[in-house]
């Protein structure tokens, strides 16, 4: 009897699911010698059915017990973290080694975690604590400094790469109301505490979703203090905007200092798209013009300059709006 093509995809997925479904719960080890002699590389993989992981870095080995990287042959030692101890067993050669690990909580890093107000984490949550090295002095750093985590949170900020020195730093800047989850935006979109501290002595009071987008778009610390010595501080919805069409501070001084100070972000993008120089803008209040923004741009848009508003005048043809200096410049007027 011959098999069908579609027959055969069916018999192969149930094949597969049933090899599958046979899996064993795979943890494994490997370590060797690290560069520094108190360190030594560490990496675990798990494996069961449909989850595969794995995670390595450099650990001291005073967390190790039982353990000499320069034996040969069997092997049993224990890799502890305040949530709990790795059993590792296996073999070495040649200062390396590989092997089988279970898992066993500490209940009292659970009891204590739960006396610091946390929720009692589940044995997966003690073993992702584990591996991410939170300890209870984090724990009750991250409690003291009145972030309010969950147990989940304490997991994020570590993965995050949120240290205790991190959080102090921001609320010693003046940012003392952000949550677990504002600093893990704050981690993942690269805002550093000087950013902040420029932002704060600059006057802005924002909340960390305003701050990341200003550091998504490149407003920077160096940005926000030119800003500051020029005695500007427009609003922060308007830094994005003014940031994206490339309007610096100097131009904004310029502007101010030309009269046109109070202009909105639109209007301020508008004149810097058009390249409207805040001198030719000077130059035009100078000989005795007041012209809003949008008579600079269409004058600017018709090639008039401060040399024809000067030759207007000097020809005795003073007093003129602008649109009739643009009329005269379409029509040849010179």
């Amino acid at each position: 009897m011959k098999i069908s093509s579609e027959t055969w995809i069916i018999i192969a997925a149930v094949l597969l699911a049933a090899m599958l479904a046979g899996q064993d719960v795979r943890d494994e080890w490997t370590l060797r010698p690290a560069d520094s002699p108190d360190m030594v590389h560490f990496r675990i993989d798990h494996a069961s059915k449909g989850n595969k992981w794995s995670q390595s870095g450099d650990l001291p080995l005073a967390n190790f017990h039982g353990l000499n990287p320069g034996q040969s042959g069997p092997t049993r030692f224990e890799y502890s973290e305040d949530a709990g101890t790795l059993f590792c067993q296996g073999r070495f050669s040649f200062g390396a080694g590989s092997g089988t690990y279970t898992f066993q909580p500490n209940p009292k890093f659970a009891a204590e975690l739960t006396q610091l107000g946390y929720e009692p984490p589940t044995e997966s949550e003690s073993f992702s604590l584990l591996l991410m090295h939170v300890t209870l002095d984090f724990a009750r750093g991250v409690r003291d400094g009145g972030l309010k985590a969950s147990t989940r949170q304490l997991i994020d900020l570590r993965v995050h790469g949120i240290t205790l020195p991190y959080i102090r730093e921001t609320q010693n800047a003046g940012y003392t109301s952000f949550s677990a989850a504002d600093f893990i935006e704050l981690k993942i979109h690269g805002v550093s505490t000087g950013f902040l501290r420029s932002l704060k002595h600059a006057g802005y009071e924002l909340p960390a979703r305003q701050i990341t987008e200003l550091q998504v778009h490149g407003v920077s610390s160096e940005y926000v203090r030119d800003l500051n010595i020029y005695g500007l501080r427009p609003p922060a919805r308007d830094l994005v905007q003014m940031k994206i069409h490339g309007v610096e501070p100097e131009f904004l001084k310029g502007l101010k200092d030309a009269g046109y100070g109070d202009l909105s972000a639109t209007q301020i993008t508008e004149i810097k798209n058009h390249g409207l120089d805040p001198r030719f803008m000077q130059e035009a209040k100078d000989l005795g013009y007041n012209f809003t923004a949008r008579e600079l741009i269409d004058l600017k848009v018709h090639g008039v300059g401060p040399e024809y508003l000067r030759h207007l005048r000097e020809s005795g043809m003073r007093n003129l709006s602008a649109a009739q200096i643009t009329r005269l410049k379409i029509h040849g007027v010179e």
